[in-house]
């Protein structure tokens, strides 16, 4: 018996949509146990930009619980990220949340932080380096 071609072809195109999406989770891996906070991880790239960012999914994470948000700077320029208010543009003042903020990391630099967003709704995570802003943005959504 012959292998039905539609059914190779459609096998094959889930298979690619899998392997595609596996680059890059934008969904905070959930807390191990009670207590324990939700992992965040935000990649600085080549060409200005987070990786997975806008158009992709929102990072989504629950109010009250601490968030563990992890940078990572693969560009060859400087790059910083911020959680602000949805309708915040420069100059950046403060972050929605005490302590939701990097350092700004030189090229190849890895920065961790914690903070506990306390009040549900949406925000962005933002590059706060002049002129980054523009293309080195997402949603923050706090449920």
């Amino acid at each position: 018996m012959r292998p039905n071609p539609l059914l190779l072809l459609a096998g094959a195109l889930v298979l690619a949509a899998a392997a595609a999406g596996a680059g890059v989770s934008w969904q905070p891996r959930p807390p191990a146990g009670p207590g324990r906070a939700q992992v965040v991880e935000v990649t600085a790239e080549a060409g200005m930009r987070f990786s997975g960012q806008i158009p992709g999914p929102p990072l989504r994470v629950r109010a009250g619980a601490t968030v563990r948000l992890v940078l990572e700077n693969r560009d060859t320029l400087a790059h910083d990220v911020w959680v602000v208010q949805a309708q915040e543009r420069p100059p950046y003042l403060e972050p929605a949340f005490p302590g939701a903020k990097t350092r700004v990391l030189a090229p190849g630099e890895r920065e961790e932080i914690q903070f506990t967003p306390t009040r549900p709704g949406r925000y962005r995570y933002v590059c706060t380096v002049p002129g980054h802003d523009t293309t080195m943005y997402g949603e923050f959504v706090v449920e």
